[in-house]
């Protein structure tokens, strides 16, 4: 599995932002099998969308879980239980400890260009504890511009 490709990414994800088919299951299915066929950091851009929904999509907490399980069942990879499991805190308003936001924000930053990976652990993070948004925001930072650095 490629770990990104922003020509095809870029459309792939302009077609559904804060626009997903939460409730329409088979143009749901089509998108979450898309996503993996083109990338992994496609796939992190689909659950970025189920654990983040826009506050006008109105979907259900029932409704995103069956989603989480959907999307769950493409190809395996070391990040992927990690995001699963913040895609969960976040649904249950659950922030996890920012150190394990920031632990696993840099474990993100050895795969290239995993934007929306990266942006899913920095959500679920605790930021409003003491130190939190400015750990969170430094790794963040940190992190992008390496990869800008990079080209990637």
């Amino acid at each position: 599995m490629k770990l990104h490709d922003a020509e095809l990414e870029i459309p792939f994800e302009a077609a559904f932002d804060a626009q997903f088919p939460y409730d329409d299951p088979a143009a749901a299915s089509t998108l979450i099998e898309q996503c993996w066929a083109i990338s992994l950091n496609a796939a992190f851009c689909v659950l970025h969308e189920l654990c983040c929904p826009p506050l006008d999509a109105r979907v259900s907490g029932a409704r995103s879980r069956e989603l989480l399980v959907e999307w769950s069942a493409g190809p395996d990879h070391p990040l992927k239980q990690h995001l699963l499991d913040c895609a969960h805190a976040l649904l249950e308003d659950r922030p996890l400890p920012w150190q394990e936001g920031v632990k696993l924000m840099e474990m993100i930053g050895q795969y290239d260009a995993q934007r929306a990976a990266l942006a899913i652990a920095y959500a679920a993070a605790d930021h409003e504890s003491a130190g939190g948004d400015e750990a969170l925001s430094e790794a963040d930072n940190s992190i992008r511009r390496k990869w800008d650095l990079q080209g990637v």
